[in-house]
């Protein structure tokens, strides 16, 4: 009986550690438990090889929110091909592709390939179907190299994305009355962190200009497996 209890024990170990991902209370991932362990507060994701199907995953909150100041703290993944990713949707975190439903949704996507001494950030709020509003905002830091604070501030009336306590931008919801539905109720959004990645030889996500910020996976010189961390 004493074998039988530490046999159990051992297989309850092993069947834990194999499924050890970034889920906690607060937070779901979504998908491919391999790529993310948790070093404290801290959720790492990595970037196992050139290829989008080795590249990242997805976390999602685990209730919903609406207005107020809504943040995480990231170190974005380096080099092309590679996006660090802090958003909120309507729509369960993903992308219409065919255009047919309408959803909001608001993005910082931190690209790799645009980190250095200063670093454009690509930011949008999607919104109808497929309707983009997207706009770059630049920051005096390189987003690969250390831990910085992204934030969405969500009003009736606007919405701002902060960096570090400060704005960068701002759009009024006035002229949007899906955004402005959706900022007013308590429970519209989810949160989500992710990170993703594309080679030359993957199907292209995005419109023309984020794909060519964006740069591809098979061109990055760092070492594998890349690397970004999340503070939530």
């Amino acid at each position: 009986m004493a074998f039988s209890r530490l046999a159990m024990a051992v297989l309850c170990t092993l069947v834990a550690t194999s499924r050890a991902d970034c889920s906690n209370a607060r937070w779901t991932q979504a998908y491919s438990p391999e790529v993310c362990h948790p070093e404290g507060p801290t959720a790492i994701v990595k970037c196992l090889g050139r290829s989008g199907e080795q590249c990242g995953t997805r976390m999602e909150s685990n209730s919903r929110v609406g207005p107020g100041l809504h943040s995480v703290s990231i170190k974005g993944a380096p080099g092309p091909g590679v996006v660090s990713t802090f958003y909120m949707s309507t729509n369960g975190g993903l992308n219409d592709k065919s255009c047919t439903n309408s959803w909001v949704e608001l993005d910082f996507e931190i690209m790799g390939n645009q980190a250095g001494a200063t670093s454009k950030i690509w930011t949008n709020m999607l919104r109808g179907t497929c309707q983009e509003n997207w706009k770059w905002i630049t920051v005096p830091f390189d987003v690969s190299k250390d831990y910085h604070t992204y934030a969405f501030d969500i009003t009736a009336d606007s919405i701002s994305w902060l960096v570090d306590g400060v704005v960068y931008r701002t759009v009024s919801t006035k002229d949007f009355p899906d955004v402005h539905a959706a900022a007013k109720q308590s429970d519209s959004f989810r949160k989500y962190a992710s990170v993703w990645g594309k080679s030359s030889g993957d199907a292209g996500e995005g419109i023309p200009a984020f794909r060519n910020a964006l740069g591809a996976l098979d061109s990055n010189t760092n070492a594998f497996p890349l690397s970004a961390g999340f503070r939530m």
